[in-house]
């Protein structure tokens, strides 16, 4: 059987479940599985396949079709043009968030140090590390599952600590504080903000993701609402805190950060969301 073959029988049998999507998802299931990119993928459909690769295929197609995200099934994604590792228990990073590292990548260009909230797979954490020369920073995530990606994507970053932190304890940020020694410049967090009762709603894939990486209690906002109120816990008294939102709760959390004397800016995304908010505390106070 040629890869050709291959792809187009997995294309068959995935076209009921992925739709309009099936083609791109084949291509990259068949990159990831023979080693290659997929702009190479095209030069070799003519060449015999792997001889496991249609049950390796199979296998996939039958944890797509029962609602398992695909970067699950591979094992990694891609996220601000690097690889990172996710798995069962870790959060699937997403394009959206690429604007809160983009944000987080310019407020830091000249070096100083960051904390990433609710890390998860670190993927800000990678982002920021790989692009600003001279910055020191802290991962912290709480979820034991979650650590392990955490860690396995941040081990070539030297200048980044990974730690296991609970945000909603304020002992535990205090204690971040303590071991890093100083407070930090940058506070960058995409915690949970869907709201309780919709998470049974969600799309069978995102139910796959761990429930606590989802979960923003009743209305969205408490990790917000937590980590702006203990935020001096952890932050030098002149600081900025980066939060990427949900849709329509931009205005919402840019007024609890006003109410704690911040001054606000709102970015959107590409679709013309307000995604995420900045909070900067531009005194000494």
């Amino acid at each position: 059987m040629t890869v050709r073959e291959c792809r187009d029988q997995t294309r068959e049998i995935l076209q009921p479940v992925l739709g309009d999507d099936t083609a791109t998802a084949v291509d990259i299931m068949l990159a990831h599985y023979l080693g290659i990119e997929r702009g190479v993928l095209l030069t070799r459909l003519d060449a015999e396949a792997p001889q496991g690769l249609p049950y390796i295929l199979g296998d996939a197609v039958n944890k797509l079709g029962a609602g398992v995200p695909m970067q699950y099934i591979l094992g990694s994604c891609w996220f601000y043009g690097l690889e990172v590792k996710v798995g069962p228990g870790c959060f699937i990073p997403r394009s959206d968030t690429e604007i809160l590292a983009k944000a987080a990548i310019a407020l830091l260009i000249d070096g100083g140090s960051f904390v990433e909230l609710c890390a998860g797979s670190g993927c800000v954490s990678m982002a920021i590390a790989e692009n600003v020369k001279g910055v020191r920073g802290a991962a912290a995530e709480l979820s034991l599952k979650a650590l392990e990606y955490t860690e396995a994507n941040l081990e070539k970053y030297p200048n980044i600590k990974v730690k296991r932190v609970d945000v909603l304890d304020p002992d535990e940020l205090s204690a971040l504080r303590d071991e890093w020694g100083d407070g930090f410049d940058l506070l960058v967090c995409n915690p949970p903000y869907i709201p309780t009762a919709d998470i049974a709603n969600l799309a069978i894939q995102v139910q796959y993701e761990p429930e606590t990486a989802l979960d923003g209690g009743e209305n969205g906002l408490k990790y917000y609402r937590y980590i702006i109120a203990n935020a001096d816990l952890i932050m030098k008294n002149k600081h900025r805190i980066l939060f990427e939102v949900g849709i329509g709760q931009a205005p919402l959390v840019a007024e609890m950060l006003r109410v704690m004397g911040y001054s606000v800016a709102v970015f959107k995304d590409l679709g013309g969301i307000e995604r995420v908010v900045l909070g900067e505390r531009a005194l000494e106070i």
